[in-house]
């Protein structure tokens, strides 16, 4: 068997495997990820590839949040151009290093209890509320701009 059909027969489940989670509930890049990078992908194509395969769900996700108040497109625009030049720079030792430390940390949080809702509803200034928004879109947008995996979760 030649080295590409082994790398497809790798991945094709695998991918299958995340979009399945993905759709049911989110952090199928902490499955797809790892999967490019066990049939040899170098680390950037695999992040690049990833991301490619999330996009779609990131559109649909990031306007429902706009609809409903949730997101700063220019803020989350400008985190995710930050982080992909943050990517971009980055050796691939580094993006490794992340790999090993981060993926566990947010598939931790992925996989744990998605129940965030306050115990008791507390009122914001309009004010608050929008520096709110704005700091977790730049936030969110940095890290899936940067690295991505878990991304739909946050």
């Amino acid at each position: 068997m030649e080295p590409g059909a082994v790398s497809f027969l790798i991945v094709c489940p695998l991918v299958f495997l995340a979009s399945f989670v993905d759709a049911i509930a989110g952090g199928g890049g902490l499955i797809s990820l790892p999967a490019y990078l066990l049939a040899g992908v170098p680390i950037h194509n695999a992040i690049a590839t990833n991301k490619l395969s999330s996009a779609s769900g990131t559109v649909i996700s990031t306007a429902r949040y706009c609809k409903n108040g949730y997101a700063d497109i220019p803020a989350a625009l400008l985190g995710s151009f930050m982080g992909a030049n943050l990517a971009l720079t980055a050796s691939d030792r580094v993006l490794k290093l992340m790999l090993i430390v981060v993926l566990p940390v947010v598939a931790f949080y992925v996989l744990k209890n998605k129940s965030m809702e306050p115990k008791q509803k507390r009122q914001l200034a309009k004010g608050q509320k929008y520096a709110i928004v704005i700091t977790a879109s730049l936030v969110i947008g940095t890290y899936d701009g940067f690295y991505g995996p878990g991304t739909g979760t946050f």
